[in-house]
């Protein structure tokens, strides 16, 4: 069982999540994650978090979805077992990225949509197509550079 700091941590990165989206459970089930020290099963994380199972596994599979997670086999146990992914942070930013091209896309199409006269609309339209094209450009920099530091 996790000493009352890991318990503490695990809470507050509940409440983090929470505050980002997700849902609670999302985040205790990732904080376990991050200071576990192996692999753990459902069962295990059940077990820690005081939660139902298929909450558990549930927000498995969302962290795994994600990037965050991924699912291992124990050798002899048939049972999920769930750790951190290699990478794991570099992954959720990468796939951010995505979803910043997508709102790009949108804007885009949203000035396409109203026309070349000018207008609030387009005005509004051309500050998302400029933030996000400005956005993604600048992470996908920083993971790159991230890659290079980190090797």
């Amino acid at each position: 069982m996790p000493n009352p700091e890991t318990r503490q941590f695990i809470e507050r990165m509940g409440l983090a999540v929470e505050r980002m989206g997700l849902t609670r459970t999302f985040g205790r089930l990732f904080g376990l994650l991050m200071v576990a020290d192996r692999p753990l099963s459902l069962d295990e994380i059940v077990e820690r978090l005081d939660v139902s199972k298929a909450s558990v596994s549930t927000n498995a599979r969302a962290c795994e979805e994600l990037g965050l997670a991924r699912r291992v086999g124990v050798r002899g146990d048939r049972r999920d077992y769930y750790e951190i992914a290699p990478r794991a942070f570099e992954s959720v930013t990468a796939k951010r990225v995505g979803a910043i091209h997508a709102m790009a896309g949108l804007a885009a199409e949203g000035l396409q949509a109203v026309g070349d006269e000018p207008s609030p609309a387009r005005d509004r339209l051309t500050e998302m197509l400029d933030f996000y094209l400005f956005m993604g450009e600048q992470i996908e920099e920083l993971l790159e550079r991230w890659r290079e530091v980190k090797g």
